[in-house]
């Protein structure tokens, strides 16, 4: 990390012409004389590598860990994809009537689960008495189908859209012509 941000400083230096090619040149003539120079820097070279793999593997382990949840029960191991988690949810929060749409997202943490909702919703509903119905059926839905499991969760919720009545009518009165079957499909 720090390689690459004296590499950005130097490039920016040659960029404004704050430091020369000239300059360059003699900093690693000098390097190249003094045998000394070169075991140093060989040495910070090997450190250079060895954090860039350490952080290349936290990086694409955070990653890989956030996919699934692993727990052990007595009779083997049991890995749950996050995407049936957010499948589920959605499943769930849709039997709402006041929802009409959502978007859920669920990522697992050190702290716990947090099951992020992007909902639309209906204009004749009262907003805090459903998502407070909403994160407790949620929660208790994850406890249920988890039930080995005593992280925290935490819903939180977004309201992306209300849709008016007026809006839901006009949709609904629009009449939808039948689709004739292989119009469309020439000789």
């Amino acid at each position: 990390m720090v390689f690459f941000i004296f590499f950005a400083l130097g490039l920016l230096g040659l960029a404004f012409n704050i430091v020369t090619p000239l300059m360059v040149f003699n900093i690693f003539t000098e390097i190249s004389r003094n045998p000394n120079s070169a075991l140093i820097l060989s040495l910070i070279s090997a450190l250079i590598i060895l954090i860039s793999v350490s952080f290349t593997q936290s990086v694409i382990g955070k990653m890989q860990r956030e996919k699934n949840i692993a727990f052990t029960t007595p009779s083997g191991e049991v890995s749950i994809a996050l995407a049936a988690l957010e499948d589920l949810i959605k499943r769930i929060a849709l039997q709402v009537p006041e929802v009409k749409s959502l978007r859920p997202d669920v990522v697992v943490g050190k702290k716990g689960f947090t099951v992020n909702l992007r909902l639309d919703l209906r204009s004749e509903t009262s907003i805090p008495e459903l998502t407070e119905r909403l994160q407790e059926l949620v929660k208790n839905k994850i406890r249920e189908i988890l039930r080995g499991i005593d992280e925290p969760i935490v819903v939180k919720i977004h309201v992306a859209k209300i849709v008016s009545g007026e809006e839901k009518k006009k949709s609904d009165s629009e009449p939808k012509e039948p689709a004739i079957p292989f119009y469309g499909y020439g000789r």
